[in-house]
Formats: C-alpha cells, sequence, structure tokens
C-alpha cells in the first residue's frame, strides 16, 4: 500500500462479510514494484497528502474543538478521505519506529451491519478502523498500545480538520464474532477501534478537570492531588469524595447514564404516575430533585410533568451544567452545601416547594448525610408537599450479584455492582432503614412499590455479562424465569431489587 514500505500490510473490506469461502485477496501485500495511484502516499521521502492545502486547521484548534461523535449521517467517507487518515496514522510514531500495526477498514455496509452485535455504534459509521497488533511481537513497555493510540490520535485530529467526526470505541461486546468477521489470524489482536463518519451532532465542550490536580513540577506531589477511595461503602467516602466522583462521572457523557430499558421504565414511570397524583403538573408548582447528579431521571420527570417548574440541588457547579444542557428545558441550579453547619444546605426557600425527588442517591451517602438530605427535603416542602423516594433494595439478588463480583475479584468502585444511574460508592439499603429513616426526618408514609424481583431479560443479560464467559449462557434461564414467574411478583415485591417510596410532610 505505502509505496516506500515493502510488504506494509492493510486489511481492507468493501465488499461482504468475510466468510470461511473467501480467498486472500483481502489481504494485499504490496512493495514498491506493486504500488499504484490508489495507494495511500508514502510517508516517506517527502511525500505529500493531496490534503495538504486543505483548509489549514491549526493544530491547537484541532486539539481544543475535537469531540467524540456517536451520531452520523448516511453521507459516505470518500475512498481518497479514508487513505488520508490512514497515511496520517502511519506518520504517527511507534515503539522503536517498527510500525508493527495492521489496520482493518470496513466501509462495506452489509459488512459494519454485521459487526454491530461485537462492536456497538459499527451500523452507523459509514467507516470502521481497526488496529491490530502482532502478539508475537514484543510488547514490552506496552509498546502495542504505545504505538495504537498514537496512531488513532492522529487519525481523529485529521477527521475532525476535514469535517468529519470520529468515535475511539472502547467497548467491544464481543470479541469471538468480532475476530470471525475480520478473520483475523490467531496470533492477531485488536487494540483499538476507531469510528468515522459525517457528524450528526455537535456535542458541546466537555468539562475538563482542574489542572492543578493533575500537573506535578519535579516531582508527585500527593497533597495536591484528590484521591478518591477504592472502597465502595460509602461510609468511606466523604462528601467532598462524593462531589469529585460525580464529576468524573460527568466528563464521561451522557452515553455512561445507561440503566437497562426496563428499569429506566419503571422508574420514570412511577415518578411522573407520583408527581401527577400529588398534582404538580401545573403552572406555579415547583418541584425539587436532589442530587440528580448526570440528570437522567431529571431529564424525563421534566418530560413526565412538563408544566411543573423545575428545580435542582447539586454539589459542583460543573455537574450543575451538564444536568442543565440534556434538560428540554431550563431549570434552576441551587448550590448544596458540603460542610454540615446546620440549617439550611442550600439556598431554596423554607416551604417553597410542591414536590422533591430522590432517586437512587441515599445509597451513594454516609448514614449522617442520608439524614442531612432528608431534612433538606423536608425543609424545603410546604406542608402536604409530596418526597418520592427510588432505592435499590438490599434484599434482593443485588447483592446475590454483587456477591459473585466479589469472589471473582471484582471489588473495586469503578463500575459499582449495578447499572447507571448508581455508579460510584453505593451500598444497598432496607426497606425498613429507608421507610425509619423518612419517618425520623418527619414524613409519612403514603405508598410504596416495588419492581424486579428478578431480573428481567434485559438486565439478566447486562449483568452476566461483567461475568466470566462461563457464566454468560445463565442470561437466557434468567431471562425467561423473569417472564415465567409474572403473575407471582406482586407476592415477591418485599424481595424487588428497586424500591420506590412516596412519603408526605
Amino acid at each position: 500500500m505505502w509505496a516506500t514500505q515493502k510488504r506494509k500490510r492493510v486489511m481492507t473490506s468493501t465488499a461482504k462479510p468475510l466468510t470461511s469461502e473467501d480467498d486472500d485477496a483481502s489481504l494485499i501485500e504490496i512493495d514498491d514494484a506493486e504500488a499504484t495511484p490508489e495507494d495511500v502516499g508514502s510517508p516517506e521521502n517527502g511525500a505529500h497528502s493531496e490534503f495538504e492545502s486543505d483548509s489549514g486547521m491549526g493544530v491547537s484548534m484541532a486539539i481544543r474543538t475535537r469531540r467524540t461523535i456517536r451520531r452520523w449521517t448516511d453521507r459516505p467517507v470518500a475512498p481518497e478521505v479514508v487513505k488520508e487518515l490512514l497515511e496520517c496514522a502511519l506518520w504517527a510514531p511507534s515503539a522503536c519506529n517498527m510500525q508493527l500495526w495492521d489496520f482493518v477498514v470496513i466501509t462495506d455496509k452489509a459488512t459494519r451491519d454485521a459487526l454491530a452485535p461485537a462492536v456497538p455504534h459499527a451500523d452507523k459509521a459509514q467507516v470502521c478502523i481497526f488496529i491490530c497488533y502482532n502478539t508475537r511481537f514484543s510488547q514490552g513497555s506496552y509498546a502495542n498500545i504505545q504505538s495504537a493510540s498514537a496512531a488513532v490520535m492522529n487519525m481523529l485530529l485529521r477527521a475532525h480538520s476535514l469535517g468529519l467526526g470520529g468515535f475511539w470505541q472502547a467497548t467491544i461486546t464481543d470479541r469471538l464474532l468480532l475476530r470471525e468477521i475480520l478473520r483475523l489470524p490467531r496470533d492477531v489482536e485488536v487494540l483499538s477501534t476507531t469510528l468515522f463518519g459525517y457528524p450528526a451532532e455537535s456535542p458541546g465542550a466537555p468539562a475538563r478537570r482542574d489542572p492543578s490536580h493533575l500537573v506535578h513540577w519535579e516531582k508527585y506531589d500527593l497533597t495536591r492531588k484528590p484521591v478518591l477511595p477504592s472502597a465502595w461503602r460509602p461510609t468511606n467516602w466523604t462528601l467532598a469524595q462524593v462531589a469529585d466522583y460525580h464529576q468524573a462521572r460527568i466528563r464521561a457523557g451522557p452515553r455512561y447514564n445507561k440503566p437497562v430499558a426496563s428499569e429506566y421504565r419503571a422508574v420514570r414511570g412511577y415518578l411522573g404516575h407520583a408527581l401527577r397524583r400529588a398534582g404538580v403538573n401545573a403552572s406555579g408548582k415547583v418541584v425539587v430533585d436532589l442530587l440528580p447528579c448526570t440528570g437522567l431521571y431529571l431529564e424525563a420527570m421534566s418530560n413526565e410533568v412538563p408544566e411543573a417548574s423545575f428545580q435542582f440541588v447539586e454539589l459542583g457547579r460543573q455537574v450543575a451544567e451538564f444536568v442543565q444542557r440534556r434538560l428540554p428545558r431550563p431549570a434552576t441550579f441551587h448550590q448544596y452545601a458540603m460542610t454540615a453547619t446546620g440549617g439550611a444546605s442550600s439556598d431554596i426557600a423554607d416551604a417553597s416547594s410542591d414536590a422533591a425527588t430522590l432517586v437512587f442517591r441515599l445509597e451513594n451517602l454516609p448514614t449522617a448525610e442520608r439524614r442531612r438530605l432528608l431534612a433538606e427535603a423536608r425543609r424545603i416542602l410546604k406542608p402536604g408537599g409530596t418526597l418520592v423516594v427510588v432505592h435499590t433494595n438490599v434484599r434482593s439478588y443485588f447483592e446475590v450479584f454483587r456477591a459473585i463480583r466479589w469472589l471473582i475479584g471484582r471489588r473495586d468502585v469503578q463500575y459499582a455492582l449495578h447499572t447507571d444511574p448508581s455508579l460510584g460508592p453505593f451500598e444497598a439499603l432496607s426497606n425498613d432503614e429507608v421507610s425509619d429513616l423518612l419517618v425520623e426526618s418527619g414524613f409519612r408514609i403514603e405508598h410504596r412499590h416495588g419492581a424486579f424481583p428478578l431480573p428481567p431479560p434485559d438486565e439478566a443479560k447486562h449483568r452476566v455479562r461483567a461475568l466470566p464467559r462461563a457464566v454468560a449462557p445463565l442470561a437466557g434461564p434468567l431471562g425467561r424465569l423473569y417472564e415465567l414467574t409474572a403473575p407471582l411478583h406482586r407476592f415477591l415485591r418485599p424481595f424487588a431489587r428497586v424500591r420506590f417510596i412516596t412519603a408526605v410532610k
């Protein structure tokens, strides 16, 4: 392919999904004598790209304005543009300049559709580029990962400068299927997936961390870097650390606010029903969401009761700005006080709100902070105002999956044993514990409900996916068990994973 690099391998697919009957025509090996004008220009001997005199976006501008794109138009990407991306990839640094990578390029729609179960979004992008590395080559000092990463960044920046949107895709859900479709040799592995197309979205600038927490001069200064606990129990966390974790979460973007569909429907449905029953879907009514974090369910409630006015209380401004960007209409942010000094924890006036909501947040907080947050809810509610609480039940299969993950060694908090929005410090609570906290805070329990005494099919698949491959076949039977036992679910509500409580001041 590259005229002056002998036998440099680039595997491409532009026709159909590869099968065992296909020959080796997709493996193109070109040396000097075989180079053609269709090949990517050589990165040696002063060769220049035909795109060199294009729009001229500066490197600094490209770095600061590039965004991850996950939605693309149907506009095809011209072959010469794809070749330009590949040429820029080959100009990237590699370990000892060995350039031991391979690039598998997929543009054919049928192949991209076939890849979708293995690589999320592959069927939506116009171009998929997989960077591969032969496991027989040295991987010392992470040479393979460093080399692939540099090539990816070159492609992403060049794509952005040409008006394309790129997505550095970390998730591969089925590596066996991916290997089968790409017809990878046994000793070749995929290190990186990058998807390209013309963007159908324009994401805003993501929040950036304070550089004073990240940059160390001459030596590493531990006193200047916030450290999050590695234990999942909220008792190991301070409220300031929980705030740091919330801020880290929103940097991942809305893509990671991904409860399984069944959970989202159930929680959104109950919230909408409870708020409408409380009579807040009317002009002049005020609903306050307490610690919405990513704003997933605040967004849902804004759609469920469109006549109400929404406010929310959050720990940090960056998180609040993220929440506000995703909402269908404006909602007022109120800062939650980090220190428990007694009295008000926000600047919301006493008895000024008609309803408040608290969704999967008591589980994130130490016990004292749970009491303080409920006291804040009672303070801001009018007499007779409604508080809707959603929490995860400790007397449910949630704890079974937690125990399994513990046994197989997954004990960190990066993904805290539960689908979003409960990442981070997270401790399931008993029904009695939450009820007692509400009564102690001055609320009267009006209604209780539960959902999912067994994992529904989509959640079964989601949870089993995180366990060893040998356990994967259990997803099907678990999902079928949920469906077969549906008539009994009303009797099993004390053991439902998601619990709903409506309380009144």
